[in-house]
């Protein structure tokens, strides 16, 4: 009974997490929620995302992106997993290709293996009547070889060290968490804090889910002011989205995922799409 538990579980927990990952541009929040796999169970995801804007916030002002860089246009194939070791102890990882281009006069784009994001998520307090408290810490470092000091750009080039804290609350096929964390950047980017709220609701072999996402940095540059750098930018962002999860028997399933800018400080008023196949063991 037992094991039945953690695998429907660990489905639940799939019909976001995979998505929400694969969607996440490398050098922002690495958003999660309260579901862990059980000791010796796992997932792999693939996802393909594509998100494009052709409007940006410099500093705070959203102005029209330039002719030289045109309408940007974003599309990345995600690698991800995650294994239990222990019912209280995980292993979660992310790696995307991405291919990112500029229509514009500039002909910019650039397109390879962006960053890898590895995570070890431990269950600080079992779940009590519905309630849970999930942590975790990893590493998000560059291993494509790319310029991270450029309007178009796979990512910042830079190793960060990540904290979650996750809260969770589930009773009767529903579930909301919260997620607050930390970002330790390197280089001259600005630490960060993460913070997303997930609502989902599981009916048969279906789950849906509504999400908003808020990314504040600590200081750093606006896009045009004297010396600065890209990855150096105070680059905020708040988005909104949702999307399903299907399962359609044995150990397989698919994801799709819409999400919106809703505001931002040095990042573009993006929209984007992602579906993805999810494989459980």
């Amino acid at each position: 009974m037992r094991a039945t538990s953690g695998v429907r579980w660990l489905r639940i927990g799939l019909a976001t997490a995979g998505a929400a990952l694969a969607a996440a541009p490398a050098a922002h929040a690495y958003d999660m929620n309260g579901f862990l796999p059980a000791a010796g169970e796992g997932a792999v995801a693939l996802s393909f995302t594509t998100e494009g804007y052709d409007h940006f916030w410099a500093g705070e002002q959203r102005v029209a992106a330039p002719r030289e860089l045109g309408e940007i246009e974003t599309r990345s194939l995600t690698l991800w997993g995650r294994y239990g070791i222990t019912d209280r102890l995980a292993l979660v990882a992310n790696l995307p290709y991405v291919d990112t281009e500029g229509d514009g006069t500039a002909g910019l784009a650039d397109s390879g293996v962006s960053d890898l994001t590895a995570l070890v998520a431990v269950r600080l307090a079992e779940p009590r009547g519905g309630h849970s408290l999930t942590g975790a810490a990893g590493v998000r470092t560059d291993v494509g070889d790319y310029e991270g000091d450029a309007p178009v750009s796979l990512g910042d080039a830079t190793t960060d060290g990540l904290f979650r804290l996750v809260y969770q609350f589930q009773a009767r096929g529903f579930y909301v968490s919260q997620q607050v964390g930390y970002d330790l950047r390197g280089g001259d980017a600005p630490d960060g804090v993460p913070l997303h709220t997930e609502l989902g609701y599981t009916f048969g072999p279906t789950t849906l889910h509504a999400f908003y996402t808020r990314y504040v940095a600590d200081g750093g540059t606006d896009i045009g002011e004297p010396g600065f750098t890209f990855p150096s930018n105070q680059e905020e962002y708040e988005r909104a989205g949702g999307g399903a999860y299907v399962r359609l028997g044995g150990s397989f399933g698919v994801s799709a995922r819409a999400y919106t800018t809703l505001d931002g400080r040095n990042t573009g008023d993006a929209t984007g799409v992602s579906v993805g196949g999810v494989v459980t063991f």
